[in-house]
């Protein structure tokens, strides 16, 4: 493993974990100025974390060791999710292993233990949240699998390093399948990031929320490195549609 590499790696996760809370700010700046409002300031979301990584967490009577070790599994596999999309460089020590279905394994692993964790203290929002998180998995995870494959079988590889090198050397060639994936793509981020029409993390409405009822017994740090793995997830689709906007059918 060279030092370059190894250098490239930290630098990856450094910039994930600095630039999520900002991407998550710049977006809800977008959304109040859609909505002719005063947007909240750019650093507001390490603001909250800050706030929330100084706070005690308070736990519910029956809460299991499931519930407390939640937000750490999230968080952890949201790190790792950034670390094996190829962003800064191509030359990563854990590109062997990143390959398209480790990454929405990733994603799975992480939407399971929090479906799990909310279903933990038994109350009614948690159990809708559980139940609603995993139904938007079970229709999401397999269009990203299908999107990540269409890509995948240009490159020849499942790798996610070989697919970008692939895409990033192909001669200009307008390809539908990836304008199609690219599409679909897009509904998949909307639908996994708790986005409208899906979900909106900006409400509390019985009817509408997904991922608020699943952190409504979260607080303190738990809270704070679930939201921050949130911006993690929403860090990483954006890299994944980055790294896709290197396909020649996008120039």
């Amino acid at each position: 493993m060279s030092v370059l590499a190894l250098t490239s790696q930290v630098m990856e996760i450094v910039l994930a974990l600095l630039l999520a809370p900002l991407l998550t700010g710049w977006i809800n700046q977008c959304r109040a100025w859609l909505q002719n409002r005063s947007a909240p300031g750019l650093l507001q979301p390490f603001r909250m974390l800050h706030k929330l990584l100084n706070k005690d967490s308070v736990l519910a009577e029956h809460a299991s060791p499931l519930f407390r070790a939640a937000p750490y599994v999230v968080f952890g596999c949201m790190v790792l999710a950034t670390a094996i999309i190829p962003t800064v460089s191509t030359n990563l020590p854990l590109a062997p292993a990143a390959d398209a279905i480790a990454l929405v394994g990733l994603f799975a692993l992480a939407r399971v233990f929090i479906a799990l964790a909310a279903m933990d203290i038994g109350t009614a929002f948690g159990s809708l949240g559980a139940r609603r998180e995993m139904l938007v998995g079970f229709l999401a995870e397999p269009a990203l699998l299908i999107v990540l494959f269409t890509t995948a079988l240009i490159a020849g590889s499942t790798s996610l390093t070989s697919i970008v090198l692939t895409l990033a050397a192909s001669s200009l060639v307008i390809s539908p399948s990836l304008v199609f994936a690219g599409v679909a793509f897009t509904m998949v981020s909307l639908a996994e990031n708790a986005r409208v029409p899906v979900d909106n993390p900006a409400t509390h409405l019985e009817l509408t929320m997904i991922h608020e009822a699943l952190i409504l017994e979260y607080s303190g740090r738990h809270l704070a490195l679930i939201e921050w793995a949130a911006s993690l997830k929403l860090f990483a689709y954006s890299c994944i549609g980055l790294a896709r906007s290197w396909s020649p059918s996008w120039r």
